[in-house]
């Protein structure tokens, strides 16, 4: 049974993600992205943890070791299911996915018309204000 589990520890895959050529491959930018989010979810959880109020029954070094790798694991999982929509987010905001790409062109005519429409506005007020004078 060869089961191919990548790790938060997996620095392997990161050094493997690190080369100019394999960035600019939509699946490796996507990779890249889910780290980021599984560092974001990593950090999140261990603010939440600094912030809770604990038992001295749990408050030795072995639980707070196991609570660390235990996040950083849960962290990894939750950004590979979709997490919390930041790496989805992310590929849109940098332009990686097909649709954004198309939003983009939409959207850039959008704000076009919102501007001349925005500037006839501009220009008719300008022309009351100087009618008034």
């Amino acid at each position: 049974m060869n089961m191919h589990t990548t790790s938060y520890f997996d620095f392997a895959s990161l050094a493997a993600l690190k080369g100019r050529e394999t960035v600019k491959q939509p699946e490796s930018s996507k990779a890249v992205l889910e780290k980021f989010e599984a560092l974001f979810i990593d950090q999140m959880l261990q603010s939440m943890r600094k912030a809770t109020v604990r038992s001295e029954l749990f408050d030795s070094e072995g639980i707070k070791l196991y609570e660390s790798l235990f996040d950083k694991e849960i962290s990894e999982e939750l950004a590979k299911s979709g997490g919390l929509g930041l790496t989805k987010d992310l590929e849109q905001q940098l332009g990686l996915d097909s649709t954004s790409r198309d939003d983009k062109h939409l959207s850039l005519e959008r704000l076009n018309r919102s501007l001349a429409v925005n500037k006839s506005k501009a220009m008719a007020l300008y022309s009351l204000q100087a009618a008034d004078l």
